[in-house]
């Protein structure tokens, strides 16, 4: 499975801040709620750049939180 922001989105960590549009297969759609999320095209080759730009990863956190021994 291609790392992408969709793992965030479906997560519910996604503020739909819009830092993962660095991705050119990643638009944003408006969600049942009318909040705007981003949603990845079919042609992701699973970079991760998107991931990386999200600064609410939950599995940064958790990398983060190893090592610095808290």
């Amino acid at each position: 499975m291609p790392d992408n922001i969709s793992r965030i989105v479906n997560g519910g960590t996604c503020t739909g801040c819009g830092a993962c549009s660095v991705c050119d297969h990643i638009s944003f759609k408006k969600n049942r709620h009318g909040f705007y999320t981003p949603a990845v095209d079919g042609q992701c080759t699973g970079c991760g750049r998107c991931v990386t730009a999200c600064i609410y990863d939950p599995l940064r956190e958790e990398a983060a939180d190893d090592g610095n021994g808290a």
